[in-house]
């Protein structure tokens, strides 16, 4: 089965992406989201040899251009920084959707409502992150709070947007249960399980995993981001795997987890 990777960082790792390729080719993942998030994110996930580049949209907009066939790209907007104009560009550039991350206010503040219109206006699925954030070393004057990401914030802007897709990334992490919840109840509002191995998701049994899915539209609404190093796609996977069998999901509905969800929502077919 062909696997798309929705949700992956571009790390700044000399010869990551030569790594990741490989990585693709060995778990059977035909393209795959790159995401750059900036300097305020300098050196996250790095294991090699440091590059001298940064991970932001021009550097993800180039790994792009050099695979085209493999990898397409999430523009990174910060919320409360990053005018709706940003959001054109960046659309003009190529990239399929945007990855909306450390806002200075909550998700559902107004004043972020004109960065959902232009998205809504470019057709573009906006990925938001949800949960505790962590940055590699402390950024004091940047007014980076959790709170503000919260995924009980994209209720309302589901609601002013009701045909804008929107990605909870890592499922709310400590709010797991609210943002099923919201992917329950919101036709507009899908999730993905990613994070480290196993991360957040070590406070899960498969149990817990069969009693969470129980709702019929769960696989549909669920998609697959490994949001890890390239060495760490493949426990990644396998966890995925056992959460869909614990799921009890037959093979169409796995296939809509790893390949279809995505395909459809970033116009991958």
């Amino acid at each position: 089965m062909a696997i798309i990777d929705m949700h992956h960082h571009l790390i700044e790792e000399e010869g990551y992406i030569d790594r990741l390729l490989v990585a693709m080719d060995r778990h059977g993942i035909e393209r795959t989201a790159l995401i750059g998030l900036g300097p305020l994110f300098r050196g996250i996930f790095v294991r090699g040899r440091p590059a001298a580049w940064v991970a932001d949209n021009a550097a993800v907009e180039a790994a792009v251009a050099a695979h085209p066939d493999r990898f397409f790209g999430l523009g990174t907007i910060r919320p409360g920084v990053d005018s709706a104009e940003r959001v054109d560009e960046l659309a003009t550039r190529g990239f399929r959707g945007l990855k909306f991350h450390i806002p200075v206010c909550r998700y559902d503040d107004e004043c972020l409502f004109p960065l959902y219109d232009r998205a809504l206006a470019q057709r573009l699925p906006c990925l938001f992150h949800t949960g505790i954030v962590s940055l590699p070393r402390p950024c004091p004057r940047e007014r980076i709070a959790s709170s503000n990401m919260s995924v009980i914030h994209l209720e309302a802007v589901a609601q002013a947007f009701p045909d804008l897709t929107l990605i909870a990334a890592h499922l709310g992490v400590q709010d797991c249960l609210t943002a099923l919840t919201l992917v329950r109840l919101f036709p507009n509002i899908h999730a993905d399980l990613s994070g480290s191995t196993p991360g957040w998701r070590a406070n899960l049994s498969l149990e817990d995993w069969k009693r969470l899915l129980w709702f019929p539209q769960a696989p549909r609404k669920l998609l697959f981001g490994s949001d890890v190093h390239c060495a760490e796609i493949g426990a990644n996977l396998e966890l995925y795997r056992d959460i869909a069998r614990a799921a009890a999901w037959d093979p169409e509905q796995c296939r809509r987890l790893f390949h279809d969800n995505a395909a459809g929502i970033f116009g991958l077919d």
